[in-house]
């Protein structure tokens, strides 16, 4: 698969089926314009945006009625072909058009596809998931940096462990909470630690983040 570039947005456009809109939110409107002439040049270009917080409606505006719009809530795991990545469409879209999209992110991991209202919770969750996860490895490393263990052995033990949870939970189809029950024998040290974070608000904690993460997602209405 070969990369090239194009002078213009028009130029793309009259060389594209489908383009993927991937701009910062605050940067659409500099090139509003542009997308417009360029739809109506050739409306029968399919528009995946990757713009999180701007809804279907909104995009519609910019593209004109012809033009077939989408939304694709990818995360950063994408780069490695294992990512998630959450898909929305309008009412009446047909499963061609679904299909062809979905193929597209299936190259790079998962796909699922959801209402427009669910978007935010999916971007909260799967799309800032792995910024969550990377927390935990930090703290699990530096942590064992803490205990004296070098660089090298505190990096893959954090990692090996994420990684090792991530594929029992999807080799054996256990939950989630089957392997923390599993992994916590009653009167050890890692039960204790799972009721010292009880005790502590850490759910709490992780779904209030979650939920700011899903506000600052949601479209403006």
């Amino acid at each position: 698969m070969g990369i090239a570039s194009r002078i213009s947005i028009l130029e793309l456009w009259q060389d594209s089926d489908i383009v993927l809109l991937a701009v910062p939110k605050s940067a659409l409107s500099e090139i509003q314009a542009q997308l417009n002439m360029a739809a109506m040049v050739k409306p029968s270009v399919i528009v995946t945006s990757l713009i999180d917080g701007v809804s279907l409606a909104e995009l519609q505006d910019i593209f004109g009625d012809q033009t077939i719009i989408s939304r694709a809530v990818p995360n950063i795991n994408v780069s490695t072909r294992s990512g998630y990545t959450g898909l929305s469409f309008p009412e009446g879209i047909d499963e061609e058009i679904r299909g062809a999209i979905a193929m597209l992110f299936l190259e790079l991991g998962r796909v699922d596809e959801f209402t427009e209202e669910q978007l935010p919770a999916v971007s909260a969750i799967a799309s800032a998931g792995p910024a969550y996860v990377a927390a935990l490895a930090d703290i699990l490393a530096n942590t064992a940096l803490e205990n004296g263990i070098d660089v090298q052995r505190a990096v893959s033990m954090a990692e090996q462990t994420l990684y090792g949870t991530a594929t029992t939970m999807r080799q054996l189809q256990q939950s989630p909470n089957s392997i923390e029950v599993a992994a916590s024998p009653a009167d050890g040290g890692t039960e204790a630690a799972l009721e010292h974070l009880a005790e502590g608000g850490f759910v709490e904690l992780l779904k209030d983040a979650i939920a700011v993460a899903q506000e600052k997602s949601t479209p403006e209405k």
